[in-house]
């Protein structure tokens, strides 16, 4: 039997509550060995009127789903874009939960288009967000290629470059006034004029790093989302895949022939 402490619990019973409140419906299956090994678990889900379905999708997620870890693809220095792959399908439902996922990490509506063999989010923002590329550009296409599904997140970083232009004028200000005290035009300011130099150049230089490392947050952002929906999809499957129906063989009368078939077997031999 499995033994979980009750804050593992209480998490366990959190998730599938968001589950069951935003999800539709489950992949598992009643009847798998998840209701034999946690009994207390699924008791603690029937009394909060919560699906057991729910309840063991969230357990198999607490337990681990190992994924292949999505990487960054060079998308220059205008866009973001993340791809990653899982086993699995897209029914309505999981792709409702997708969908779900996919809003919640943008903060962003959109709409589901089915293509042939391909699934794809698009971000659909409304009022002055249309006008913003971090927010009218996100899009994940979910493409099935053999076996697995291939996830591909992608945003606009057009938004975010356009903040390097106080970094631009740093650098022009550092450069006049560089310009100025070498070639004299500052007389007898020179040390002025080269320490103004060094200041603007300087900000110009932690400016420029500070806004790389907000485009790599948000590259980092989008393997967390590409990670995510992999696990969604990995936890599906594995849920699907665990009801293991039971052969039950009844002592009625459609078996009662087997004595016979032996007798006859057995006098059959001694005959020979």
């Amino acid at each position: 039997m499995g033994k979980l402490r009750e804050e593992e619990v209480n998490k366990i019973v959190r998730r599938a509550t968001l589950f069951q409140k935003f999800y539709g419906s489950p992949s598992y299956k009643s009847g798998s060995k998840l209701e034999s090994d946690y009994p207390e678990l699924f008791e603690i889900a029937d009394s909060l009127n919560l699906n057991r379905a729910f309840i063991a999708e969230a357990l198999i997620e607490h337990q681990g789903i190992p994924v292949e870890e999505p990487f960054i693809l060079d998308g220059g220095f205008t866009d973001a874009k993340v791809v990653g792959f899982a086993n699995g399908e897209i029914d309505s439902e999981t792709a409702k939960e997708l969908k779900a996922q996919i809003e919640y990490h943008f903060n962003n509506r959109g709409e589901i288009k089915h293509r042939k063999g391909k699934t794809i989010w698009k971000a659909t923002p409304t009022g002055f967000s249309r006008f913003i590329a971090t927010h009218n550009s996100p899009k994940v296409i979910m493409e099935h290629t053999g076996q697995a599904i291939k996830i591909q997140a992608s945003q606009s970083l057009k938004t975010a470059n356009k903040f390097y232009f106080p970094m631009i004028l740093g650098v022009f200000a550092s450069i006049m006034f560089f310009g100025a005290s070498v070639f004299g035009a500052m007389e007898s300011e020179e040390e002025v004029g080269i320490i103004m130099a060094g200041i603007f150049g300087f900000g110009s230089f932690l400016y420029s790093r500070f806004m790389k490392r907000r485009k790599q947050k948000r590259k980092d952002r989008l393997v967390d989302l590409v990670d995510r929906l992999q696990q969604i999809l990995e936890r599906r499957r594995k849920a699907g895949t665990l009801y293991e129906p039971s052969i039950s063989i009844s002592d009625g009368e459609e078996f009662s022939g087997l004595d016979e078939i032996e007798i006859r077997k057995a006098s059959k031999s001694s005959t020979k």
